[in-house]
């Protein structure tokens, strides 16, 4: 036995009905035979009720259409209208005073097809914003990289005397972790803060560094502080030699 799932033809009567409603009325204009008004929903009555006109009774055996005698929004002409345009386009209407709920009855594929539809939609959404999030991230990321070596750069134009206020400068754009590889770079250059190389082995933040290098500065010899002076780059040479 063929399980429900598997069967070639909907057993829900209602839906039958609008299949065979939509065969016969396209066969009979094939043949060039004369179709009544609203063809397809007085086939699909009579082929479900075995009348062919919409009454009180014969609504409620529409499922999903759940008619109240006396409605005061839609009238029973107004349901066949609509009932004929939704099984004319295939289920693809559902005009009022119709329901989605009529509409998921008669033509249950359509509802699925919509429901993919939707959800390829809001994938193809995702992605794009997730793309975009991406795009954006690498923006800010190469920004902040570019603003980190002006950083760097700026660095090696200071010396042990200036290097607070560099720090001071920078610290408002990146944490003390983000300077400190530059940081340890350009200390190996002075033999004055040597003396610092205690604090970078024992995992120091930069802002403790930078209060111990006043001290440093004041305690080193002024022929060292001269020396140190001429180790930094001159910074309008470098411009006009690279420029």
């Amino acid at each position: 036995m063929i399980p429900s799932s598997h069967a070639l033809v909907s057993l829900k009567p209602a839906r039958q009905a609008a299949i065979q409603a939509i065969s016969q009325v396209e066969s009979a204009r094939e043949r060039g035979s004369r179709l009544p008004a609203m063809p397809y929903v007085r086939t699909f009555l009579r082929v479900l009720t075995g009348s062919g006109r919409l009454n009180a009774t014969v609504a409620r055996q529409i499922p999903g259409l759940n008619w109240v005698p006396k409605n005061r929004h839609s009238n029973l002409k107004q349901v066949e209208e609509a009932l004929d345009m939704m099984i004319a386009t295939g289920g693809e209407a559902c005009p009022l005073p119709l329901t989605l709920d009529v509409q998921a009855e008669l033509f249950p594929e359509v509802m699925h097809t919509r429901t993919g539809r939707r959800l390829h939609r809001a994938r193809i959404q995702t992605t794009r914003q997730i793309r975009r999030e991406s795009r954006e991230f690498d923006q800010r990321w190469k920004l902040r990289q570019n603003l980190l070596a002006q950083a760097e750069t700026d660095l090696n134009f200071q010396s042990p005397e200036t290097v607070c206020t560099w720090y001071t400068r920078w610290s408002d754009e990146f944490d003390a972790g983000e300077l400190a590889g530059a940081f340890w770079r350009w200390q190996t250059r002075f033999a004055s803060l040597k003396e610092l190389n205690w604090l970078r082995l024992s995992g120091e933040p930069l802002y403790a560094v930078m209060y111990e290098i006043p001290f440093i500065v004041r305690e080193t010899p002024e022929h060292i502080r001269d020396a140190e002076r001429w180790q930094v780059p001159n910074k309008l040479h470098h411009k006009v030699v690279n420029g």
